[in-house]
């Protein structure tokens, strides 16, 4: 796991390119990977690679990088972890393929190198990398199919720059970094900016399954899919699960996301999906750290998860920490919280937390339970979003009128109605919009309040996002299967994944996720898209004995206090607000001017009410009229 930096000069009149400035590019990247760094650059100086190193496999010297292979050909800067790298070692070295390290890095080169653009099909893990081709005098940019891991590219004058951050390549590329109208209508749409778009012009996201080829000389090349999510729900459905069917391909996805010395730390909450990923890693032996985050405001009530963790993690035997975060301690941490954090989002400060907890316990490897909702139903999307799309269809042109009724109560804009109501009706007819009624935050009508009419016409026309929602799933053909893909390539994607990567290398630390597994997806598939896809009780059946109230504990979502720590007066609340008056600068909000009050407020209906994970409507909507609030 680390921090990948570089530039190639592709255009033969580009300039060579300066290593100190990848070398100041990998310093800004330096908490991705505190173990190391290395610059690599060929003699022309036309292609550049740097590398943070956060050493988890080869520890030594022999895995430092940026790698070159045995033939010298291939030189790579790779971020992520290959899970299968053992059995492809085999694989490459019963082909004649030679290696000098026990590295997963030099694994992959000579996948890449044996069967080109399929050997990255044959890769199980969380990637992005930047692999030279001395030969062909070409570059490959690559990032794993369901986004694990970042990767931003900019280009400038017959060059192109990338980067593990978004922000450290916004301060060393020459490029132009204004604020992208996309990326900021996107936030206030989601609560994160959707990829492609970053918070700057110039720089963009390559897209999760993507591959890019550039070669000296040559045009700028696109990136084209090589693996994509929503693809792999794109099957004939099957009978449901047998029972005992799931135990097997669990066991076998968190072996496979174990660390070679069998020693792990395990975010563990009172729910399912961490209580079943801490039971099966105890089951194959590991030696088992779990961490549970606490709070002493919610000591009592039913959001404090740690009883139910600590009598999981009792009956495991594992060394279990409780850490408890009190406001004094969020004060002290919030202006590197703010600083770490890569582009705005509402999420992030959970993992941020437990992941500096981690950290403390002198871990460098966590699983987690992240994606364990999108495998199996665990959101309220997975039942209300049929439901909604059941009652608009039986109502004759339920869209034409409903954009008539959502305009009335805009224009009424009653007391007390919840936020995304006036589009009900609107948005129920098909599965973009009421998705889209489901997980945004606001409604595209309700964004001409905020933003400048310019601004927001180019920035909705950039996302188009109705249209992309709609490509996401168009050759889906269950609806439960198009949930899932849904929530797996944006929700998932574009905020807990990003906000997990940005958040947990802050700490050197790097967090595995065994439901977020390709291998896995290619077996749940076909179920999933099935009459009676599994569930959350089939995920409990798979890790017994164990607390019962901690297998049957329904979805709630893991809060924070933070809204109230921020939203009340003091040292906390100030230092957000100068965050946020910086991040917004340069952005055309409605009657801004030189005071930044009105930014604020503005700002504050997106954020400080729901700031940082105490957004969750699927802990506080009951109902389909408090589901669109």
């Amino acid at each position: 796991m680390c921090g990948i930096a570089g530039v190639f000069a592709f255009d033969r009149k580009a300039a060579p390119i300066n290593p100190t400035i990848v070398a100041r590019l990998n310093d800004l990247q330096r908490r991705r990977g505190p173990d190391g760094a290395g610059i690599w650059a060929t003699d022309d100086k036309r292609v550049v690679l740097g590398n943070r190193r956060l050493a988890i496999v080869d520890r030594g010297d022999c895995g430092a990088q940026p790698m070159a292979d045995i033939t010298g050909r291939w030189h790579i800067s790779f971020n992520g972890e290959i899970y299968n790298y053992r059995a492809l070692r085999l694989e490459l070295e019963s082909l004649g393929r030679i290696f000098r390290t026990n590295s997963d890095t030099e694994v992959l080169i000579n996948a890449v190198a044996q069967w080109g653009e399929a050997g990255l099909l044959k890769l199980r893990g969380m990637f992005a990398f930047a692999l030279w081709d001395a030969l062909e005098q070409e570059l490959w940019l690559a990032r794993d199919p369901f986004g694990m891991k970042p990767l931003y590219l900019a280009e400038w004058q017959g060059a192109i720059w990338f980067a593990s951050q978004a922000r450290a390549l916004s301060i060393c590329a020459p490029v132009d970094i204004k604020r992208d109208a996309a990326a900021v209508t996107g936030f206030y749409l989601w609560g994160y900016v959707p990829e492609p778009f970053t918070w700057w012009a110039d720089i963009r996201m390559l897209p999760a399954g993507h591959l890019q080829r550039i070669r000296t000389g040559g045009p700028l090349a696109a990136a084209k899919a090589y693996a994509l999510i929503q693809d792999g729900y794109v099957c004939s459905p099957t009978q449901p699960l047998s029972p005992g069917a799931l135990r097997p391909l669990m066991l076998d996805s968190v072996g496979q996301h174990m660390p070679p010395d069998l020693s792990v730390g395990v975010f563990l909450s009172a729910g399912i999906d961490s209580t079943v990923i801490a039971a099966l890693a105890s089951e194959l032996g590991a030696h088992l750290h779990t961490i549970t985050l606490a709070f002493d405001e919610y000591a009592g009530t039913a959001d404090d998860e740690s009883p139910l963790a600590e009598a999981t993690a009792k009956i495991l035997q594992s060394d279990h920490a409780t850490v408890r975060i009190g406001r004094d301690e969020f004060e002290e941490v919030l202006d590197d919280f703010l600083a770490c954090m890569d582009q705005p989002t509402i999420d992030g400060l959970n993992t941020y937390l437990v992941s500096r907890a981690a950290a403390k316990q002198g871990l460098k490897v966590a699983l987690s339970g992240l994606g364990g909702d999108e495998l199996f139903g665990g959101y309220l999307s997975f039942h209300q979003i049929p439901e909604i799309m059941k009652w608009g269809r039986r109502i004759p042109c339920a869209s034409s009128l409903g954009r008539s009724i959502e305009r009335l109560l805009r224009a009424l804009a009653l007391p007390g109605m919840p936020p995304k109501a006036a589009g009900l009706l609107s948005h129920s007819a098909d599965i973009a919009r009421t998705y889209l009624l489901r997980r945004a935050l606001h409604l595209e009508g309700d964004l001409e309040g905020l933003l400048d009419e310019g601004w927001l016409k180019e920035g909705l026309e950039r996302l188009s996002t109705l249209r992309r929602i709609a490509e996401t799933v168009k050759r889906i053909t269950s609806c439960h299967a198009q949930v899932a893909a849904l929530e797996s390539c944006w929700y998932m994607r574009n905020q807990l994944l990003r906000d997990s990567d940005w958040s947990s290398m802050a700490h050197g630390l790097e967090v595995r996720m065994p439901f977020v597994d390709t291998t896995l997806l290619k077996h749940l598939a076909p179920a999933i898209a099935s009459n009676a896809p599994p569930t959350k009780r089939d995920l409990a059946a798979c890790a017994r004995p164990l607390p019962v109230a901690a297998l049957a504990r329904p979805k709630t979502g893991f809060s924070t206090p933070a809204q109230s720590w921020i939203g009340n007066p003091g040292r906390g609340f100030r230092r957000w607000a100068s965050h946020v008056h910086q991040l917004f600068r340069d952005v055309e909000l409605k009657d801004h001017g030189e005071n930044s009050l009105p930014i604020l407020a503005k700002a504050e209906s997106v954020t400080l009410q729901n700031i940082y994970s105490v957004y969750e409507p699927d802990k506080v909507s009951r109902s389909v009229v408090d589901a669109s609030g």
